[in-house]
């Protein structure tokens, strides 16, 4: 689709009477200049936008004027011919012939629109000039490097139009648009010029679009994340996320956006009935993909109306694809729920656990089941606690909905990732009250088994922790009672070696055992004297032995 261009006259000064010689040269010359322009690295110039465009042969540079001078004759302006001085005594002296001749001064950075009066349309650079000829019309003055401060039809600096002569400006970001001879012409950022009766500026496109429509051709940039679904001749054709594309010729259509990304939807307050013909009002959640976007948007995505026009209000609409996930989630669910008897579930939210430490211990006689009990937590781990759950929760359950779901949603390339029950009570509101009553009843009567099983659990180990003091302490007094009896047997072993030991030992054992008793001599002595009355029958005694001798 690339344009040919030798008709199209890119303006300096090449005179206006060429031959086919001379068209040729300048095209050579242009085509040279047009490479060096290219080589150029442009900021932004290489972004995947324009690289597609120049992959395609579409981004046309021959137009391009990489420099201008100051008095502009890259534009194909003709240059100043005349001085300040000249111009004023020219008017001064010729006052009167005045309509015969024109002059004017041109500033820098722009260019004077002129019309030769034959048909012509002229571009004249900054300077003086003087015209010697009455027919000339010498309209306003542009700035070309700035022209307007609106585009035409678009975004970008609009063009300076005279006639057959066009200059426009195309800033970075944005791609102009031409048609010559009704075939597009795709202009890089930059200033460009041309003349040519056929060639006709359209307007400038911003690349920041996601979806960008020239004349016949269509820009499209896919996200990651997404896919593009487009239509070539009536072929679907799937453009990946993460690059841009160019559709080359106008039945080539875009039709829509397609996520990859994970949805998540609510299936709210569904009514099914249970096995035990309980209604059941059910709120869901559904986590879902597209997994084969060419599949889904073959056979359950809108790509067009019904009258045949495009899908283009919203480029990223799926509500038929997420209805039809909606729909086989709902009856999947409502297929399970159908098999689950309810009524098996009505004392869940209050089940009491199993017992854990007394399993097997009935029937033993009360004596030995502290031993038992004792050996069994000191053989085993303590058992994990279980608590009943409701079938309309189990995650096994709903894994077999989810499958079951897929086998549907798979033939349109969608895969369901979970389905969640969020909650589940009966539709009926006495029901429900009665089930509430029955919960809060079984929970108080768990309160009261835990409470009465805390009480027997801690008199247990209180009992226990009693009984095994006694024992630390029988204990503690036999070895006492040993260690004196040692200790006697010790001190009677050293007292029988020595006679007078031995005497006075037992002196002192008659002495205590008679102030034990609290009794009195046969002589009348009391016993708190006794040593007193030992000490005198002792002095006696010695006196009549020491008599006997004398």
């Amino acid at each position: 689709m690339e344009m040919s261009t030798k008709n199209v006259v890119n303006l300096d000064a090449v005179p206006t009477t060429n031959t086919n010689g001379l068209a040729a040269q300048k095209m050579e010359r242009l085509d040279s200049m047009s490479d060096s322009f290219k080589n150029k690295n442009l900021y932004g110039a290489e972004t995947p936008a324009y690289a597609v465009l120049r992959r395609h042969h579409l981004l046309n540079s021959d137009f391009s004027v990489p420099h201008v001078s100051e008095d502009g004759h890259e534009l194909g302006a003709k240059i100043g011919n005349s001085t300040p001085l000249q111009n004023v005594l020219l008017n001064l002296c010729c006052c009167p012939l005045s309509c015969c001749f024109r002059t004017f001064t041109t500033k820098q950075g722009e260019i004077q629109l002129v019309e030769d009066g034959r048909g012509n349309f002229l571009f004249y650079g900054a300077g003086v000039h003087l015209i010697l000829d009455p027919f000339y019309v010498v309209g306003e003055a542009r700035n070309f490097a700035n022209p307007t401060e609106k585009g035409l039809g678009g975004k970008g600096l609009g063009p300076i139009k005279h006639g057959d002569r066009t200059i426009v400006v195309v800033e970075q970001g944005f791609i102009g648009f031409a048609l010559d001879k009704g075939q597009p012409v795709l202009l890089p950022p930059g200033l460009h010029q041309w003349k040519s009766a056929t060639m006709q500026f359209i307007r400038c496109y911003d690349l920041n679009n996601n979806v960008i429509r020239m004349g016949p051709l269509t820009l499209v940039t896919v996200d990651e994340g997404y896919s593009a679904v487009t239509e070539d001749n009536g072929r679907q054709v799937i453009l990946d996320g993460g690059d841009t594309y160019l559709l080359t010729h106008r039945n080539w259509k875009f039709q829509k956006y397609i996520t990859q990304k994970i949805q998540s939807n609510d299936l709210k307050r569904i009514q099914a009935t249970s096995a035990d013909n309980v209604l059941m009002a059910v709120d869901a959640t559904v986590i879902w993909r597209i997994e084969k976007v060419d599949t889904a948007a073959r056979y359950s995505a809108d790509t067009i109306h019904k009258d045949g026009s495009d899908v283009t209000s919203d480029l990223g609409d799926i509500r038929k694809l997420s209805n039809d996930v909606l729909k086989q989630a709902e009856a999947s669910l409502a297929a399970f729920i159908g098999a689950v008897n309810y009524s098996d579930t009505f004392n869940v939210a209050a089940a009491v656990q199993n017992p854990s430490m007394n399993d097997g211990l009935s029937g033993i006689p009360e004596g030995e089941v502290t031993g038992l009990v004792e050996e069994k937590s000191q053989d085993m781990p303590a058992p994990v606690q279980t608590a009943m759950s409701s079938p309309l929760f189990n995650s096994v359950g709903l894994k077999s909905v989810v499958s079951q779901a897929n086998e549907v949603t798979g033939t349109y390339g969608v895969r369901i990732i979970s389905i969640n029950v969020v909650a589940a009570v009966p539709a009926d509101t006495a029901l429900m009250n009665s089930l509430a009553q029955g919960a809060v009843a079984a929970a108080e009567a768990q309160k009261y088994e835990t409470v009465a099983r805390g009480r027997a659990s801690a008199a247990q180990i209180e009992a226990a922790g009693a009984a095994e003091a006694s024992v630390i302490a029988a204990k503690g007094d036999a070895a006492a009672e040993i260690l004196r009896a040692e200790g006697a047997k010790k001190a009677a072993d050293l007292v029988s070696e020595n006679e007078l030991a031995r005497r006075l030992a037992l002196v002192d054992k008659t002495g205590s055992a008679i102030k034990g008793a609290r009794a009195t001599m046969f002589f009348g002595v009391d016993a708190s004297n006794m040593g007193d009355v030992m000490t005198s029958t002792a002095v006696a005694n010695m006196a009549v032995a020491n008599g006997e001798k004398g």
